[in-house]
């Protein structure tokens, strides 16, 4: 949904003469640093954006965090692209077919694909990638997307055939991730895609900047220069936006009125899952019954009003109604807010009077220190005595959803283009399973929906995981939440896909 009206003037025009003087002088500066070829006649366009946090890798193959691919992802293509629509297309590979048995893939590339350091993308280029990912290169495996691939085929330096060992359903979506030069080595620290926009500085806790690509193979929008700033508090997000430092900022939901009348705002379902998630592998979250008390003591209308004004919708298992052919909307409210069940749960696992808990959340967000606060209150209600401790976000990727030390903690389960890597989460033996949940029944209906050619028997599949989960509990499914972005209305074209991504590509710009 895009909402816009009429905007006051920016400047006087006193003002506007310094601004244009100014860019100017940036722009001749820009050109210097870069070797850029700036157009004379005019300046070139800088979108100006913020991240609330730094990237944790620049390295897309090393990165986990949402926030990073974000923005990321414009420096980067694959052998497939993602759609707004949750689908994929041709990216460096011009065309593909695969195989009547779902082994076989056969891809050609462009000719006119080009990396930033002005080399084509070759076969070559594409084994180097999948190697590395799947660990053939003599280095860890960096992603387990890969792990089906027995054999790369480079029949020419334009064609890659890629046989899987067994069938993989997800495969084909898989095929987004971003393919890098053979040989290079230097990604987390100077990263080099095929990619609309090219890397050119990260200073830590201060900027990213990117610059658009102009051997790019397709269109790279308007927008000639990117830069993120760092900064993580959100109120000075907006602040910065509304005294035109920024040009594109989130907005909290019970603050839209300060932005509608002055700038373009965009909302879309996150595709999200937000979650307040339990360390399964520790008592007294080893017991199924604390669990569903703890999901019967959560008031999760509260939270949609409280934190997201309404912008949410309820969740009842790890799916979000953004994907539609997958969700089970019948499991919302399985173990729905419910103080008494809440009591008589815990005391027959033997809490009757309560216990003390930590609820570690990362600062980095509001989302997560306004419901924590919620939290906490509606807990209190059944003896929870919940002590909340805030941490940088840095911190949270290393000690909870790397090392798993944690009892309590909020997160936000970002969107992904299949349901499998939605699911896969909760798998006992996945990397990523920070939660320790582990249940048998769980790992064979999520293999088996891998391994289905067929899309209906995959839903249903799907769906029966949904609702293993829904009963089992390893987290309170609390939300899927709306996008909300305020933009400066000179730039137009932001498009929302079903995951964290800022498509800088598809931006166009009105000049004055």
């Amino acid at each position: 949904m895009n909402k816009s009206a009429t905007r006051a003037p920016r400047a006087l025009p006193i003002l506007r003469a310094v601004i244009a003087v100014a860019l100017l002088v940036t722009a001749a500066w820009y050109t210097s640093a870069t070797g850029s070829q700036e157009p004379a006649a005019e300046a070139a366009v800088t979108f100006r954006l913020a991240m609330a946090a730094d990237p944790d890798s620049l390295d897309p193959h090393r990165s986990s965090a949402s926030m990073t691919e974000q923005i990321m992802l414009n420096v980067f293509d694959g052998l497939l692209n993602p759609t707004p629509d949750g689908g994929v297309e041709p990216g460096l590979a011009e065309s593909y077919t695969i195989s009547e048995d779902g082994l076989t893939y056969t891809f050609t590339l462009r000719s006119d694909a080009y990396f930033h350091s002005g080399n084509p993308v070759t076969a070559n280029d594409v084994v180097f990638t999948i190697n590395r990912l799947r660990g053939a290169d003599g280095g860890p495996a960096l992603s387990s997307e890969f792990d089906d691939v027995e054999e790369i085929e480079t029949p020419d330096p334009r064609s890659v055939v890629i046989r899987l060992a067994r069938p993989n359903s997800s495969f084909e979506k898989f095929l987004y991730r971003a393919i890098v030069p053979a040989g290079y080595h230097r990604q987390a620290e100077a990263p080099i895609g095929a990619g609309p926009y090219r890397f050119v500085e990260y200073i830590p806790q201060n900027r990213i900047v990117l610059e658009r690509f102009d051997r790019y193979y397709g269109s790279a929008g308007d927008v000639d220069r990117v830069i993120v700033r760092i900064i993580g508090d959100a109120d000075a997000r907006l602040l910065a936006l509304r005294a035109g430092e920024l040009d594109f900022a989130d907005v909290p939901a019970d603050r839209i009125a300060e932005v509608e009348d002055s700038f373009r705002v965009v909302t879309a379902l996150a595709n999200s899952v937000f979650i307040l998630g339990m360390n399964n592998d520790r008592a007294p979250f080893n017991d199924p019954r604390v669990r569903r008390a703890i999901n019967h003591a959560i008031d999760r209308s509260e939270i949609i009003d409280f934190v997201f004004n309404g912008y949410a919708v309820e969740l009842g298992s790890s799916m979000s109604p953004a994907m539609p052919d997958y969700f089970d909307e019948r499991l919302v409210g399985t173990f729905g807010f419910d103080l008494d069940a809440a009591e008589s749960l815990l005391g027959e696992a033997g809490y009757p009077d309560g216990f003390p808990v930590e609820l570690r959340i990362s600062g980095h967000s509001p989302v997560y220190t306004n419901t924590a606060q919620v939290i906490q209150q509606q807990l209190s209600r059944i003896g929870i005595r919940t002590r909340i401790r805030v941490i940088e976000w840095s911190m949270w990727l290393s000690d909870i959803y790397t090392s798993r030390d944690f009892q309590l903690t909020l997160i936000d389960f970002t969107g992904k283009l299949d349901p499998y890597p939605v699911l896969r989460r909760y798998i006992s033996d996945f990397r990523r399973n920070f939660l320790n949940y582990e249940n048998e029944s769980y790992d064979d209906v999520m293999e088996r929906a891998l391994r289905s050619p067929d899309r209906d028997t995959r839903a249903r599949l799907y769906r029966e995981a949904q609702e293993l989960l829904a009963w089992d509990v390893p987290a309170v499914f609390l939300a899927d939440y709306q996008f909300i972005w305020a933009m400066d209305e000179r730039f137009s074209g932001y498009t929302p896909y079903p995951f964290f991504f800022h498509d800088f590509s598809k931006l166009r710009y009105a000049r004055e």
